[in-house]
């Protein structure tokens, strides 16, 4: 609810910036606009960085290439600290394996709405479809047996209970257990560019992310898990303009 908020209060602000009236920009423009970014993704599922690269192909498209880092969680993990003792930080509860994933995607971004001066927006929609590997690292807690007990162990359903889970173990226990799942995805949305330089790239996305999975992503041990994941998402994103033709200034662009 909280990801549909944003996207709706976006959506409003950049129709509103659309009409508004402002400084006339006289800076020497960019025409054959390729263009590298950076992002950071909050999506219902998790989080996600990324690298996107995009080539001019007229005024209006450029080919793009998106590659990341994503962490991905289970809609019922909640986070949570034993009650009964002190010393130790929150966990999750059941949880199994900590999820990451690594992808790559090639997609088309199209101009709905370009900027007029400066103080306006340039709107655009992109899509991509790309591959994805899921790593799942087992993770590994304090389980207290005694007063003279505490044993490092993955999670059993069975013989684990809240009350006797201290916390989590060293994260960097488990990474030598680690399978890989592989899996493709698509994602779109739109992109709102409000950076007031022609040659720096400012924007704010909002979209959705569907991904599946060639089996389940065993993240909690009692809770179903999913092959199929579907997300929306909202992100910031920054980055320049390069390899670029320069123009006064034009007035009008025809459509390719």
């Amino acid at each position: 609810m909280k990801t549909l908020c944003l996207v709706l209060l976006l959506s409003f602000w950049a129709g509103s910036a659309v009409f508004a009236q402002g400084e006339i920009d006289t800076e020497r423009k960019v025409l054959i606009r390729n263009e590298w970014s950076f992002a950071i993704s909050a999506r219902t599922d998790g989080l996600e960085f990324d690298y996107r690269s995009g080539k001019f192909v007229d005024l209006y498209k450029k080919n793009l290439w998106d590659c990341g880092l994503g962490f991905i969680k289970h809609p019922q993990q909640y986070r949570a600290a034993n009650p009964y003792v002190t010393g130790y930080g929150q966990y999750c509860f059941g949880k199994k394996n900590f999820c990451f994933d690594v992808f790559y995607s090639r997609g088309r971004q199209r101009s709905l709405f370009q900027k007029q001066d400066l103080n306006s927006v340039e709107i655009r929609m992109f899509y991509f479809a790309g591959v994805s590997l899921a790593f799942l690292k087992p993770i590994y807690y304090e389980i207290y047996y005694d007063q003279n007990t505490v044993e490092s162990e993955k999670f059993d359903p069975v013989n684990h209970y809240a009350t006797i889970t201290l916390g989590t173990s060293s994260f960097a226990k488990g990474f030598d257990e680690i399978s890989v799942v592989p899996g493709a995805y698509i994602k779109a949305g739109l992109s709102v560019e409000f950076g007031k330089s022609d040659k720096k790239l400012a924007a704010l996305e909002a979209g959705g992310k569907l991904s599946a999975y060639v089996k389940e992503l065993e993240i909690m041990a009692q809770d179903k898990n999913y092959q199929f994941l579907g997300s929306l998402f909202v992100a910031i994103r920054f980055g320049r303009v390069y390899h670029g033709a320069q123009y006064e200034y034009l007035n009008d662009y025809e459509d390719y």
